[in-house]
């Protein structure tokens, strides 16, 4: 992978590491998705940075990423500390995907539901296999589109983002252009 590393395992967790060309060197402590908009990647590098996140299908490592208090609303986040819910580094992977097609942080969290069974599916193989498959196709079509016109990857499908139910219309706040 040219962008994306693991860290080091931590008391048996990890999280990914992105690293992009940027165009200013202060950028230790922003999240993901503002080093990737502050890069300075041409569209077709993007593209493959992007990409690069679904190189982490099937790592269920449970990931010690946090993410800042933008990220997902109130209860949401005391939803993940009271319960102490955990998620997998490939679950992180398309969860910080979804984070960069928006141009400001969404008020979602990193935690999968199956919408049928209203179970969280973080772990689930099965529910991750067909969300993983649901996001492929997904990029196979925006990448086809040349990410002209980028859609909500779970619209219409049996699974949601914790959180996801709140946002009214989500897909009015996904970027123009990438």
């Amino acid at each position: 992978m040219n962008y994306l590393s693991l860290s080091e395992v931590i008391n048996s967790e990890q999280y990914i590491i992105a690293s992009y060309p940027s165009k200013n060197q202060d950028n230790e402590f922003l999240e993901d998705r503002f080093l990737f908009r502050r890069s300075n990647l041409s569209k077709p590098d993007a593209i493959e940075a992007l990409e690069e996140y679904f190189c982490f299908y099937k790592n269920q490592t449970v990931s010690n990423r946090t993410y800042s208090y933008r990220y997902g609303r109130i209860e949401n986040r005391m939803k993940l500390i009271n319960e102490n819910i955990k998620f997998s580094v490939e679950v992180e992977a398309l969860y910080t995907l979804t984070s960069m097609i928006f141009d400001d942080p969404v008020y979602i969290s990193p935690v999968l539901i199956n919408k049928n069974t209203g179970q969280i599916c973080n772990f689930s193989r099965e529910d991750m296999d067909v969300v993983y498959r649901i996001y492929k196709d997904w990029f196979r079509r925006m990448r086809k589109d040349g990410f002209s016109s980028i859609s909500w990857p779970l619209k219409n499908s049996n699974y949601m983002w914790l959180g996801e139910n709140s946002v009214e219309d989500i897909e009015t706040l996904i970027s123009k252009e990438m």
